[in-house]
């Protein structure tokens, strides 16, 4: 045989080995329900489109199947039941089901700073939260985290969330915009994309200053103390990917919206230019990976600032959204921190950036 021939072959018997390997490891890699914070996904979920596409979770041993559900609390239940291994909820329903015996913990904070608050038209008249008097506040749904952000600040107003304002459900981006419109709805509490698809469905939106609140942790990776013990790092590989699949969109957030929308065809806009969705999908991904990016506390990803949850669970006590205090440490971990760090693999995050 000759040397051009020998190798032919043997790259060929390389390349069937490569694909059996590949065959097995699709076989045994480790399905993980993972509940996501919303009835539809949401740009914050693209990081695992991302780790799929460029098969870095299929690399770890791991098959990540995302549930839906409408709102943190429902995701905290669920964690609860064994419905999801994992989960990504805020921390208020957390801490709230905690205290009536249902024990999360938060094991990866994926927003770094809070992406929630309230928001009203541009125009609007309403400049603080004492203007909220009287007007009606919308949410995606009654089980969403808006709730529970509503009711904190208007209790932190002075006023009686009960009967000085009224939380209704305006639904997703587009119902809200057009019932602030129309004026059944005044300001909504939802969160930093959806009012940036309000500003791109032509009701500009400006949001509620609020120092306190801004330094507030926001949606994180959690799950059961006993998974946390049992499945570490079956955890530590989920987290990981999507890491891996954050840092390449804080770098390329149009590719990162290409791919999201291959992986997942049914967050594409319907009647929309596939070149004019990328516009969009691209402006909500530089809004959410603003909320990504390590913030000079830390050089772990993932890694829970406790002294900063136990500002926001003290706060949380003062405008009685929780009935007694806690320890920042009750929710949230940082165990798992040094195996997930040590599980990104930077290199093929660069490889794939400079594809």
């Amino acid at each position: 045989m000759t040397p051009l021939k020998t190798f032919i072959a043997t790259a060929g018997a390389i390349g069937l080995l490569g694909l059996t390997a590949a065959d097995e490891a699709s076989a045994q890699a480790e399905t993980v329900r993972v509940g996501w914070c919303t009835s539809v996904f949401t740009t914050g979920a693209a990081p695992f489109a991302i780790a799929q596409h460029f098969g870095w979770y299929e690399d770890l041993g791991v098959e990540v199947e995302l549930v839906n559900f409408g709102g943190s609390s429902d995701r905290v239940r669920n964690i609860a039941t064994g419905e999801v291994l994992a989960a990504v909820p805020s921390l208020e329903p957390m801490a709230l089901l905690q205290a009536s015996g249902v024990d999360t913990k938060v094991f990866y904070k994926a927003f770094r700073r809070n992406i929630f608050g309230i928001a009203v038209p541009e125009d609007s008249e309403i400049m603080t939260y004492a203007d909220l008097k009287g007007k009606n506040i919308g949410v995606t749904s009654m089980a969403s985290n808006g709730v529970l952000i509503a009711r904190s600040v208007v209790s932190s107003a002075g006023l009686n969330p009960d009967t000085d304002v009224r939380i209704v459900v305006s639904g997703q981006p587009a119902q809200s915009a057009v019932l602030m419109e129309k004026g059944d709805v005044q300001a909504v509490s939802q969160w930093d994309t959806n009012y940036t698809l309000m500003s791109l469905a032509g009701m500009p939106m400006r949001t509620l200053e609020d120092d306190l609140i801004s330094t507030f942790p926001a949606n994180s990776f959690a799950a059961l103390p006993s998974t946390i013990e049992e499945q570490g790092e079956l955890l530590a590989k989920v987290a990981a990917g999507y890491a891996m699949g954050q840092m390449f969109i804080i770098e390329d957030p149009r590719t990162g919206m290409d791919i999201f929308q291959t992986v997942y065809p049914e967050v594409t806009p319907t009647g929309m230019d596939y070149e004019a969705s990328l516009d969009q999908g691209e402006a909500l991904l530089r809004t959410v990976s603003e909320n990504w990016t390590l913030d000079g506390e830390t050089e772990n990803w993932g890694e829970s600032i406790l002294p900063t949850y136990q500002k926001y669970l003290d706060w949380l006590v003062d405008v009685e959204v929780l009935p007694a205090s806690m320890e920042a440490s009750d929710i949230a971990t940082n165990e798992l921190i040094d195996e997930i760090n040590a599980t990104i693999d930077m290199s093929k995050v660069e490889a794939a950036l400079a594809e």
